[in-house]
């Protein structure tokens, strides 16, 4: 019998894949017009808003490539008429002979014929502690035009004249939202607040500095005094006539040391309070040291404002104290020891134990005290016993007592070894006195 002239064919045939039952459903008739697509696509992009930088040469050459609208050539040129500072007035024309298209806009909204990018580079310096010197830099890195220093100048004093505006509004609206929270029926109402101070410079050598006056109830700044110990307008204009001097400039407005700023602008803070915002500040929370409360406590002639302890303060003096104890003593710092890993622990602690038992001075107490021996234990010595029991318990230790009782609990915190214990527990101890707790019943910082 010969053989078969047929031949097996090299090309594969398709036979269908896992997708071709599913091709099959689908509904070929539906046909989508180049219009609705297009109305779709157009769709999913988001708006655009905002400032972008942007090569002036690459929008040159966009431009180049579009056809003029009133005669239809690719004829287009940009050019621009005049910049000031980071804005440019840019103009578009058409370089066709017998065309007289032209275009002309700015690169920034304006208002009251000030441009938006000038008012928002200055202010975002001045947000960051720096001046004209910076824009400069900042400008000549990017390749940007700039501000000359007379318009940066009139530019700082504008936002000044808002800031100040829009702070007085503001913590006008912090004073009512204060009062309306206490509903009290009398003229002038009593809060408490908290005082803090702030420095331009580290330690006891800055020439200006800040105090802030914050509600306790709302958070907000109800007052702020501002100080300073150097004007530079007025030293440079010594030398100058007195005609040409400035009649009200009054920039220095403190003399003395830079550590007693915060005391006399708690004063002058306190002093008008009545006066600007019908308000009482009866409470002071702050920190132990403080000594603005000593300069306020006696201000307002009837009522004697309470010094009420600010437990974030509270909650530090751990951490200083035991860092403190780790620098003098060399025995108790080092690996396994008194690192400062478990003095944040601890501390941490700490402000937890006084926060969560707010207005019980026996919990409060109790809790800052087991804190310490909790975070103590070791797998070498377990110290859970004054933790809370119960399922409930913040103690690891004790809620794996409560849920698996009988099972054998692995401690995977390594503690202090007691000769640390026994150092730290005197320091730590002087925290948990009653009559420093009591001081932090209020819960607040």
């Amino acid at each position: 019998m010969g053989r078969s002239t047929k031949t097996r064919s090299r090309k594969r045939k398709f036979c269908g894949n896992q997708y071709s039952s599913s091709m099959s459903n689908v509904n070929t008739s539906v046909v989508v017009s180049a219009e609705q697509k297009e109305n779709k696509q157009r769709l999913t992009y988001n708006k655009l808003t905002g400032n972008r930088i942007l090569d002036i040469e690459i929008l040159m050459n966009v431009f180049s490539l579009l056809f003029c609208p009133v005669c239809s050539k690719a004829n287009l040129f940009l050019f621009e008429d005049s910049v000031f500072g980071l804005c440019s007035n840019l103009t578009l024309k058409c370089n066709s002979s017998n065309c007289d298209f032209v275009k002309a806009f700015s690169t920034s909204k304006k208002y009251n014929k000030l441009s938006e990018i000038n008012i928002r580079i200055v202010y975002g310096l001045r947000l960051i502690g720096r001046g004209f010197s910076a824009a400069v830099k900042l400008c000549s890195t990017l390749n940007l035009p700039n501000l000359s220093k007379m318009a940066y100048r009139s530019l700082e004093k504008r936002i000044l004249l808002a800031v100040t505006e829009v702070a007085k509004k503001t913590m006008g609206d912090a004073a009512q939202e204060v009062k309306t929270l206490k509903n009290s029926q009398e003229n002038v109402t009593r809060c408490g607040v908290s005082v803090d101070g702030t420095w331009q410079r580290r330690g006891y050598s800055s020439l200006n500095g800040c105090v802030s006056v914050l509600s306790i109830d709302t958070g907000k700044i109800l007052d702020v005094e501002i100080m300073s110990q150097y004007c530079r307008t007025y030293k440079t204009l010594q030398g100058v006539q007195k005609h040409m001097k400035p009649s009200k400039h009054n920039c220095s407005n403190r003399k003395g040391s830079s550590a007693n700023m915060e005391s006399v602008g708690a004063y002058r803070i306190f002093e008008r309070s009545q006066s600007s915002h019908q308000l009482l500040y009866t409470d002071y929370y702050g920190d132990g040291d403080s000594k603005a409360y000593e300069t306020v406590k006696n201000i307002y002639d009837e009522t004697t404002i309470n010094k009420l302890e600010c437990i974030g303060h509270i909650q530090k003096r751990v951490g200083t104290r035991l860092r403190k104890l780790k620098n003098k003593t060399p025995s108790v710092r080092g690996k396994g020891k008194l690192t400062d890993k478990f003095i944040d622990k601890l501390q941490n602690y700490y402000g937890i134990a006084i926060r969560s038992n707010v207005g019980n001075l026996e919990n409060m107490q109790r809790t800052v005290i087991s804190a310490f021996y909790h975070c103590c234990s070791s797998s070498r010595q377990l110290m859970h016993g004054q933790c809370p029991e119960g399922k409930e318990s913040w103690c690891r230790y004790q809620r794996h007592q409560a849920t698996t009782p009988g099972k054998k609990y692995i401690e995977t915190s390594t503690g202090l070894p007691k000769s640390v214990i026994n150092s730290v527990k005197t320091v730590y101890l002087e925290l948990c006195d009653q009559s420093l707790l009591e001081k932090c019943l209020h819960g607040k910082t």
